[in-house]
């Protein structure tokens, strides 16, 4: 299957929040590119249900588990589930702590790999900087900048 984008978990969580931000720029994404073939990785997934069922006083959503799955749910459709294996997962891993990688930057690390791995030129996200910084050799843009050759 050809994607032409893969979607970072921050476009995945404001696309189905609506409370986000970035919400409305993210469904027009989805609406004004229809045939487009949207990717998410796998551990995306997982990472906006994190955030969409997050409690606390940091917590930006606090959805009740079946209103958080759900919405992620309507995602399934139109945006692909891709991954790495357990073996491309550990050795991301690996290289990003060898060249002195800490901290949660690792997800953006492990989705950029799923870009690489799947040979998808183009991430789309909210955080720029990071995903370029990790990935200068692929094509880092916003929902509001993609454009589909």
């Amino acid at each position: 299957m050809t994607v032409d984008a893969l979607l970072d978990s921050n476009v995945l969580i404001a696309i189905v929040a609506q409370a986000h931000q970035h919400h409305a720029l993210s469904v027009s994404l989805l609406n004004r590119f229809r045939s487009a073939r949207f990717a998410g990785a796998a551990h995306s997934f997982a990472e906006a249900y994190n955030t969409l069922t997050k409690d606390g006083p940091r917590a930006p959503f606090m959805e009740p588990a079946q209103s958080a799955w759900a919405a992620i749910s309507r995602l399934r459709p139109l945006v692909a589930v891709l991954g790495l294996t357990p073996a491309q997962t550990f050795d991301a891993i690996g290289s990003y702590a060898q060249r002195g990688g800490i901290g949660p930057r690792l997800y953006d690390r492990l989705i950029g790999e799923v870009a690489v791995t799947h040979g998808i030129a183009t991430i789309i996200t909210w955080n720029i900087g990071h995903m370029r910084g990790l990935f200068p050799r692929l094509t880092i843009t916003t929902p509001a900048e993609f454009s589909f050759a």
